[in-house]
């Protein structure tokens, strides 16, 4: 090495370098940094990158706000294209944020417009934009769960293949999926409480559930008429002392064999009175039959045919 004064410090500065990098070398690495926005594993003692390539291995969480989630949005068959649908954004700016050329814009606009046209373009499309739109709605006026209307959805787009919709009303088949769909799932909604949602003939949905059972080959289960006690009661603000005591008949006429082919809900309501009875809370046939939906009459004759069987007081 050369002994002049700019030599001496260039070898200076070398050794000092090679000092701390045995330093470095001597580390046992105990200390680690993971940094997740760089991707890179740092020794916090000596600072030497161990990783810098390393893999997210966090979920990733789905929101609905499109600008602040990398999924983007949910995949549902509620959805008329599922979910999986492209959209041609308004900025006229490109994947660097450099705006458009002017040349480019007016060929960009013909795209926006054609991709809007391209997506509803048929009349079976346009049937199942309006008919998942009617599922989505009765939804919240029914208080259904997400299972029923991925059920309800399903249907329509089965009987839509089979073209079971062409001429028949849309809502009547919608009615008709939906009723098929809370048989499934063993949810007690009737025809005349979906008729009455969706301001539809009760004859035309029942119709159209027909012809859906025989062509889809519906397997529907029989309902039980406990989900119609406990709804049924919620809604005359009885106790659950009541509630229990129904049941109870309930169960006591199913071992007798008594109301084997017998409507459910009828039963529910002769077993709410006849509990009524039973904890002497004072309430009439018709308020029964107004909640229920069947008429005082069936009450009052299914009544005789029970109260053989079961004590009342």
């Amino acid at each position: 090495m050369p002994d002049t004064c700019y030599g001496s410090t260039v070898w200076k500065a070398i050794k000092i370098t090679i000092q701390q990098v045995q330093e470095k070398n001597s580390c046992y690495h105990l200390a680690i940094i993971n940094d997740e926005n760089m991707g890179e594993q740092i020794c916090k003692t000596c600072g030497q990158v161990l990783v810098n390539d390393m893999v997210d291995q966090t979920f990733e969480k789905y929101s609905e706000d499109f600008e602040k989630s990398r999924t983007g949005p949910k995949i549902s068959i509620t959805m008329h294209d599922g979910g999986l649908s492209t959209v041609i954004g308004k900025s006229n700016f490109d994947s660097n944020h450099k705006p458009v050329s002017s040349s480019m814009k007016g060929s960009i606009n013909r795209m926006r417009i054609w991709d809007s046209r391209s997506k509803i373009n048929t009349t079976s499309r346009k049937n199942l934009v309006i008919a998942l739109l009617e599922i989505s709605k009765l939804k919240e006026k029914m208080a259904l769960s997400d299972g029923i209307i991925e059920r309800a959805s399903y249907l329509y787009r089965k009987a839509a293949e089979k073209q079971l919709v062409r001429g028949r009303s849309v809502r009547a088949v919608v009615g008709a999926c939906l009723y098929a769909a809370c048989r499934d799932y063993e949810t007690t909604r009737t025809i005349i409480e979906i008729s009455k949602y969706m301001n539809e003939k009760r004859r035309s949905i029942a119709q159209s559930y027909r012809i859906l059972f025989q062509e889809l080959n519906l397997k529907a289960s029989v309902p039980d008429s406990t989900n119609s006690i406990i709804r049924f009661s919620n809604n005359l603000g009885l106790s659950e002392q009541t509630k229990r005591d129904a049941i109870f008949v309930l169960d006591s006429l199913k071992e007798k064999k008594v109301i084997a082919g017998k409507k459910p809900d009828a039963v529910a309501a002769v077993v709410i009175y006849m509990a009524c009875i039973r904890n002497n809370v004072n309430i009439s046939q018709y308020k029964i039959s107004k909640i229920s939906g069947i008429s005082s009459i069936t009450i009052r004759n299914r009544f005789k045919e029970f109260k053989k069987f079961v004590k009342l007081i």
